[in-house]
């Protein structure tokens, strides 16, 4: 396998940090986190996919080292992958999304369906926080943006009380905050863009969107499995497509990080085969 690099995008304003891992020849695979993560979320897990991969896991606008000025727009998220794609050359990738990222990468794959020949979505894009029961956009981005721990080990012992040990990388609470002016460590996203993302989350089209796609998409279902509030996952599984036989849905016990290792497709029949297990509920 081929070691790891990590990268920088500088063009025309944009600046977008970025790992690259595994063979160029290999099947392109890019990474998208989930909102305030950054590419680091994917550590766990980088290894074993550049095995027959050549993955790109990416710092999205406003994460991490990448550029922190907006737009703050999911058609601004899909423009930045159409220009880090070119940048390393790559015809066609696979997309693996998590949360937020996965309207705009649905988006992407929309506006150029010849450029992705595969969409895994983890716990996100199939539903509009319009919808959500509960979800009041002011009061997440107060509580996001005024999020504070007072040292990283902190933050990380309460990254390990929600996720398990062993649940997320240790890297990834350092590459997610920053010390703030009172001394304290919060999230590096600004609060413009939680609320920039938030909006474009509750406003597109998701009916619209879906049937733009021309490509399979695998949806991996973890965080609704341990929802508390009834009303919200009856309200996550309802959202779930169903009628579309370019849709499977697999379930996970913990937040999917490792089911991508699996379930990726490198070629039509293995992809085929994914679609088969994923009717087995439970499964991850």
């Amino acid at each position: 396998m081929a070691g790891q690099q990590r990268k920088q995008l500088v063009k025309n304003g944009l600046v977008l940090a970025y790992t690259v891992a595994g063979r160029p020849e290999a099947p392109a695979l890019l990474l998208l986190h989930a909102i305030r993560n950054t590419s680091r979320l994917f550590d766990h897990i980088l290894p074993e996919l550049a095995k027959r991969c050549r993955v790109i896991a990416v710092d999205l606008r406003g994460h991490g080292e990448s550029v922190k000025e907006g737009p703050y727009t999911f058609e601004q998220l899909a423009e930045d992958i159409r220009t880090l794609l070119d940048t390393e050359e790559v015809e066609q990738a696979a997309i693996v999304a998590a949360s937020f990222s996965a309207v705009p990468a649905q988006m992407f794959a929309a506006a150029f369906p010849e450029r992705v020949t595969h969409l895994i979505l983890l716990d996100g894009g199939f539903y509009s926080l319009r919808e959500m029961p509960g979800f009041d956009r002011a009061s997440t981005v107060d509580r996001l943006a005024e999020t504070r721990f007072p040292s990283i080990a902190a933050a990380r012992e309460s990254y390990i009380a929600r996720y398990g040990k062993g649940g997320i990388p240790s890297s990834l609470p350092e590459s997610e905050l920053e010390q703030k002016e009172d001394g304290a460590y919060g999230y590096r996203l600004p609060r413009e863009a939680f609320d920039g993302y938030f909006r474009a989350y509750a406003a597109f089209d998701k009916e619209a969107l879906f049937a733009s796609l021309k490509c399979p998409v695998l949806l991996l279902l973890a965080d609704e499995m341990t929802l508390s509030d009834g009303e919200q996952q009856r309200f996550f599984r309802g959202q779930q497509p169903n009628t579309d036989k370019r849709f499977r849905v697999l379930y996970a016990k913990k937040f999917p990080m490792h089911s991508i290792c699996s379930c990726l497709p490198t070629r039509e029949r293995r992809w085929r085969e994914s679609y088969r297990l994923s009717t087995r509920k439970g499964t991850g």
